[in-house]
């Protein structure tokens, strides 16, 4: 009835957003700040050491893990390209229920956790509603051309434990109850917008009739304090962010040898055959070529360089760790295809003790 009703715009959302846990954390503490929900929060980084997804639609899998008094964690497996803002209001919504005195709007007693229906009811309350509804249903897509392939991806996203038209429902009653322009409603997307326009037209003249519904019997005009400014998360991490992409942190890889002596042959073949081009000779053309591949195959032969085994990355000698994958290079072996076996004997090794 009193609180200010968040808007999904970058004044009520000012921060900077990068896909890490870092701007995880900070959407997290800027919505508990909307919320006026104080507490100890936590953000558990379960993400570990993988090759980087190359889908373009990517998901956030963040949810409540655990609460208690003053006491909020919140765990996150993967970061993406949605609206995350949108999910966290919907976990906030259970986390708030969680600090409750008494275990209301929980689908049962023994329940550890608010269910996700509760959490969203209770992000209207909060005034999360906007930011909710607008993550309840979506469609997004994706789509570019790169070269002479066309690549498209789209899909449907749910988030929440209402469907849009109920939670819409809770918005308008909530806007016609109060009885004031609620300017965050402009904020909605194109859909959600017109469910809550739909319901006000509905509830039109009803405002009264929902006041005695709700028990609503006045305003409360009592001051709403907060901080100046939302409060750190804590956050639990362990990787390094930096390691997430790359795959064999800590384990060990092999470098394998390769030479120049194929290029070395062609670059011979093309200088013999220009040498006897140049003297308009068919003869020195075919010496030419005949000595140049020979000559090239034999210098680029000593000319070697490294690879990783793991990933293809090249190395040197000098290297300790793979700046690609980041295994730990523990020795050299002749053919990458042999890599698996080579790492499982070198881990029997170690194991048994006897070392390298």
């Amino acid at each position: 009835m009193h609180g200010p009703v968040v808007a999904a715009s970058a004044r009520d959302y000012p921060d900077r957003w990068e896909p890490n846990r870092a701007g995880v954390a900070r959407v997290i503490a800027r919505t508990l700040w909307h919320a006026h929900l104080d507490a100890s929060v936590t953000l558990e980084d379960l993400r570990g050491p993988k090759w980087a997804d190359r889908s373009r639609l990517q998901r956030t899998h963040l949810e409540l893990a655990a609460a208690s008094p003053g006491k909020l964690v919140f765990a996150v497996s993967k970061i993406g390209n949605d609206n995350v803002a949108g999910t966290v209001a919907h976990e906030v919504g259970r986390a708030f229920i969680t600090q409750l005195p008494a275990a209301a709007f929980r689908s049962a007693p023994d329940s550890p956790l608010p269910d996700p229906e509760a959490g969203t009811i209770a992000t209207v309350y909060l005034g999360l509603g906007v930011i909710a509804l607008n993550a309840a249903r979506y469609r997004r897509a994706h789509g570019e051309i790169i070269g002479r392939s066309a690549y498209h991806e789209h899909e449907i996203v749910e988030t929440g434990g209402l469907a849009p038209q109920d939670l819409a429902l809770l918005l308008a009653v909530q806007a016609t109850v109060r009885d004031d322009v609620l300017t965050a409603l402009d904020t909605l997307e194109k859909e959600p917008a017109e469910l809550v326009a739909k319901w006000l037209d509905i509830l039109d003249d009803h405002e009264d009739e929902l006041r005695e519904m709700l028990g609503v019997t006045g305003d409360d005009e009592r001051p709403i304090e907060r901080p100046a400014k939302p409060a750190d998360v804590t956050i639990d991490a362990s990787h390094d962010e930096g390691d997430l992409h790359r795959p064999n942190v800590g384990r060990p890889v092999f470098r394998y040898p390769e030479t120049r002596s194929v290029t070395g042959g062609l670059l011979g073949v093309i200088a013999g055959f220009g040498i006897g081009l140049a003297t308009m000779s068919p003869p020195m053309m075919g010496i030419g070529s005949a000595v140049g591949v020979v000559g090239g195959y034999v210098v680029g032969r000593r000319k070697r360089y490294f690879r990783c085994a793991s990933c293809g990355n090249f190395v040197t000698p000098d290297h300790t760790t793979c700046s690609m994958c980041g295994g730990n290079l523990v020795g050299e072996i002749k053919d990458p295809r042999h890599r698996l076996d080579a790492e499982e004997e070198y881990e029997q090794r170690q194991v048994s003790g006897r070392g390298p």
